[in-house]
């Protein structure tokens, strides 16, 4: 139980966690703002019909709220993206990796993350709508950052596409486990009388055999983390697609979409935390 809730406060005091937690609500209000009926049959039932336009006004305007603290904490996550991108294209050109097509689509993805993030930071003072304080004004943040949704389409289809191609590489170099289990204690009463050079060699070769179960073991944590990693970004592509207006949704599938994406990056984001505890530990 401590564990847990270490895990928590790890969790909650990470910047990212932290803003991981505020998606998951900013979707649940964007659900419940998108579908005026499922707010007032189930959560304002008990309330006079007169008090729901007031309530889902108030839920829009605390969404609107929660959307700015996202920014704020997110202010200068895109200098990480510009950072990453540039080591991807050092590391790139000092390696044979430079030819695979998946070290440039990320470079791509990265910075598209680094121009989303950008222009997202610099209409947040004018989104804020603090009186006598402007930069663009309100009405040209608001078209700067519809504009930008185009970018943030770019990071995260090339995003897709990139981990798609890493996870169809790591499949196929997969090689299927063994189906002879070597029996250690078996190996022990039939190494005795032997020599001690097929000694050595019966050892080393249970070795090798635990080192080909922890890599395939290793490989297949891979696989999951690159799948979620993929849903997520597929399940996000429909936010700025939306906003664009390239296809037309219901609001409540949007977020819906951005609540499956939002719980798949805090799993992420969760067990990046407890393995952090893990080494202070």
């Amino acid at each position: 139980m401590s564990g847990q809730v270490g895990r928590a406060v790890a969790f909650a005091t990470d910047a990212a966690g932290l803003e991981r937690f505020l998606r998951f609500f900013h979707s649940i209000f964007i659900i419940l703002t998108s579908c005026p009926s499922l707010l007032s049959n189930f959560l304002l039932s008990s309330q006079p019909s007169s008090l729901h336009g007031s309530s889902i006004k108030s839920i829009l305007q605390l969404q609107s709220h929660v959307s700015l603290t996202r920014r704020t904490i997110r202010l200068f996550w895109f200098l990480d993206s510009f950072q990453s991108s540039w080591r991807h294209y050092i590391s790139s050109a000092s390696s044979a990796g430079s030819n695979l097509p998946e070290t440039w689509i990320d470079i791509l993805s990265k910075s598209a993350f680094g121009m989303f993030g950008m222009m997202e930071s610099a209409t947040l003072l004018d989104l804020a709508r603090v009186d006598g304080v402007s930069v663009f004004g309100f009405d040209e943040a608001v078209r700067l950052d519809a504009e930008a949704q185009a970018l943030w389409f770019i990071a995260l289809s090339t995003s897709a596409l990139s981990t798609a191609i890493k996870l169809f590489r790591l499949s196929s170099s997969h090689r299927a486990p063994q189906t002879d289990e070597p029996d250690t204690q078996q190996g022990e009463k039939k190494t005795r009388g032997r020599t001690r050079q097929e000694r050595a060699e019966a050892k080393e070769l249970v070795r090798r055999q635990a080192a080909e179960k922890a890599a395939a073991l290793e490989m297949s944590h891979r696989s999951v983390a690159l799948g979620m990693k993929l849903l997520a970004d597929l399940l996000d592509l429909m936010i700025p697609a939306s906003r664009i207006g390239w296809i037309k949704v219901h609001g409540g599938l949007v977020g819906v979409a951005m609540l499956g994406s939002t719980i798949l990056t805090g799993i992420t984001v969760w067990d990046r935390c407890a393995k952090k505890l893990e080494k202070n530990v």
